[in-house]
């Protein structure tokens, strides 16, 4: 009886696997295709560096000229101003011993990095200006991007596509036969962010905004026509 079983459920496997369609010819391409886009907003980041004997000295400097940064900030920004803490740090100083001598703490150093978010390009150079002229002793960075990438991304999604069909067709041309249906797709998006120094200046500090950069690729796998 277990016999009969068996042969049974190995007749019916090896008819389930005969009854599998095979996997038609392909062909895979890859397109890819850049939108540049003016940025419509821009991240500024200061940072108040402090330094005392001890760390609370060092922390409560820090907090006076911090706090004396964003209230200039505001100032200038309105109601709106998009402001938040995106780094702080407490680290000790230690003296350069000779050797054979141990190291040993003389004072402490407290790092507060501070994120600006503008939608008014125009008033980056006014906003780094005010920061370092209320407290702030280093720019950390600009960094500019999009309110909404999705626009630019569609775009730049739907050109590489074409681009990978452009090609699936191209090579399928090549040699001597014709492109079916899509059997699989497959998307990538990278964005590139122009990112840009400080170039002190007067009366306001110049900036150069760049383009955001939108790279999308797109990998087709098509069939051969029978």
């Amino acid at each position: 009886m277990k016999i009969t079983r068996w042969i049974v459920v190995s007749a019916f496997t090896a008819a389930a696997w005969a009854q599998v369609p095979a996997q038609p010819p392909s062909i895979t391409a890859v397109g890819t295709a850049t939108v540049s886009v003016a940025p419509d907003m821009a991240r500024v980041d200061v940072s108040v560096s402090t330094q005392a004997t001890t760390a609370q000295d060092a922390s409560t400097s820090n907090a006076t000229q911090t706090s004396a940064v964003i209230a200039a900030l505001q100032l200038l920004l309105g109601a709106d101003a998009n402001i938040k803490t995106v780094n702080y740090s407490l680290s000790a100083v230690y003296n350069n011993p000779p050797p054979g001598q141990s190291s040993r703490i003389i004072g402490y150093t407290v790092d507060n990095t501070i994120e600006v978010t503008l939608t008014n390009l125009s008033r980056i150079g006014q906003t780094i200006d005010i920061a370092i002229q209320n407290g702030a002793n280093r720019v950390q960075g600009i960094s500019f991007d999009l309110r909404d990438r999705n626009p630019p991304t569609a775009q730049a999604l739907k050109a590489a596509a074409a681009s990978a069909r452009s090609q699936a067709d191209a090579i399928a041309s090549g040699l001597n036969v014709h492109t079916g249906p899509v059997l699989h797709a497959s998307e990538g998006v990278n964005t590139f962010n122009p990112v840009t120094g400080v170039t002190a200046g007067a009366p306001t500090t110049p900036i150069e905004t760049g383009l955001v950069l939108i790279q999308a690729s797109v990998t087709l796998e098509v069939a051969i026509a029978p």
